[in-house]
């Protein structure tokens, strides 16, 4: 029998800002999305004022100078960084496991006895924190939904940080007073509906007739039951290669040259390339699109998009840059007041299953090689170490990032200076 560990880094974005800045312990801290638009993180203190996720950032700019928070913008370099560590740790630890998000992870422990699992979570929390120094919440149970459970328990007592929730007495405990639309996979909709039934506890779902919460939430609401029941009806999943990949982003200003545009796209040209490579696969067309500013009052957008195929399925950075900005050109109005843009490459095929061309060949091993040795640099020294040309080097329409912190885990001037 297979029991579940869901570990979950605590408030991790601000966690990974407070790492390399002591000085932001058991003070407000807050992080903005990209463009710094709205909030992402925040630190229990932040919380506490009645902050929600998502906010827009310009509603609470009083807020925040009245409450002295702390605001960074995001450094995903340095918290994928971090995160890489953390995973590292625990797949090393875990018979198996299941990276949910940048700061979740699943895994499973086959036949442990629960005082000896328990022992081994306490260990692996002390681990992490002692050799990345990020502080995490664990939630041990037989499955993925009741991990979830005991996960958010485990973080209303961060100084144990662990809640074990394998004993049915336990979980008959628990369930009768936690709330419905706090269940894993329970949104809106379905909250309406369980409400709608009278059903606003855990307990009282788990308590229903499953035949008739399956015609009326269909097979993943008799899942979450069964789940609830103990039953696991979620196993561990296995990375998929994507089947497509989306790279864009809001500029940091308003954008009229069409070279600026041209910039933007070819840099999330190479981006969307470099993830293709990593799965070993080839695109067999890319969308490029531009969204234009009609009405700064009322925010509202046109959306111009053009789809373009290749002769062969590639991942060549540079000849999908070149196609990409033919793209631009088509798209492109004189005159409009561009707020975004970005590419979305598409049909993907394994690279071992791509069939050479009779007058095009194949792809070019050399070319592979060259893209190899500039994602390996990069990857070592630091991203855009090397790049195209095309890609520009003022990144007048990059987004904003007014607070970001340095990279301390990945450029060599950003490193923490320690003085005896």
């Amino acid at each position: 029998m297979n029991t579940f560990v869901l570990v979950d880094c605590n408030n991790f974005y601000v966690s990974c800002e407070r790492l390399f800045n002591p000085a932001l312990e058991n003070r407000p801290v807050l992080v903005l999305s990209s463009n710094d638009g709205c909030v992402v993180a925040r630190s229990q203190e932040v919380k506490q004022l009645g902050i929600k996720m998502g906010e827009p950032f310009f509603k609470i700019k009083d807020l925040c100078r009245a409450h002295d928070i702390l605001v960074f913008s995001s450094n995903y370099q340095l918290y994928g960084n971090l995160s890489q560590r953390v995973m590292h740790l625990l797949s090393e630890a875990a018979e198996d496991i299941q990276i949910y998000s940048i700061d979740e992870a699943f895994l499973t422990f086959a036949n442990m006895p629960p005082e000896q699992l328990v022992r081994f979570s306490i260990e692996m929390r002390r681990n992490i924190k002692q050799c990345v120094g990020i502080p995490t919440s664990i939630g041990i149970a037989p499955t993925k939904t009741l991990a979830k459970i005991a996960n958010d328990l485990a973080k209303k007592d961060r100084s144990y940080g662990i809640f074990d929730i394998c004993e049915k007495e336990v979980q008959d405990q628990i369930l009768k007073d936690f709330a419905v639309e706090k269940i894993w996979g329970i949104g809106t909709q379905l909250m309406k509906k369980l409400h709608a039934m009278g059903i606003y506890t855990a307990e009282e779902l788990r308590q229903q007739d499953p035949v008739m919460i399956r015609k009326k939430m269909g097979v993943y609401g008799e899942r979450i039951l069964w789940e609830l029941r103990g039953i696991s009806c979620l196993q561990l999943e296995e990375a998929q290669p994507k089947k497509s990949i989306t790279c864009s982003r809001s500029f940091g200003a308003v954008i009229t040259s069409k070279s600026e545009i041209a910039e933007a796209v070819a840099t999330h040209v190479d981006s969307a390339c470099r993830k293709l490579r990593d799965q070993q696969c080839a695109a067999q067309a890319i969308s490029v699109y531009l969204e234009a500013l009609i009405d700064s009052k009322t925010n509202v957008r046109q959306t111009f998009n053009t789809t373009l195929p290749f002769p062969i399925p590639t991942n060549d950075t540079p000849y999908i840059i070149s196609l990409a900005k033919r793209g631009v050109n088509a798209l492109f109005h004189q005159g409009m007041r561009y707020k975004k843009c970005g590419v979305i490459l598409l049909d993907f095929t394994p690279e071992q299953l791509v069939i050479p061309d009779l007058l095009l060949g194949s792809i070019d091993p050399k070319r592979r090689h060259l893209a190899d040795t500039l994602d390996a640099l990069n990857a070592h020294f630091g991203k855009n170490t090397v790049f195209y040309g095309a890609m520009g080097i003022n990144s007048a329409w990059a987004a904003r990032s007014a607070n970001r912190s340095d990279k301390y885990t990945s450029d060599w001037g950003s490193l923490a200076i320690a003085k005896a």
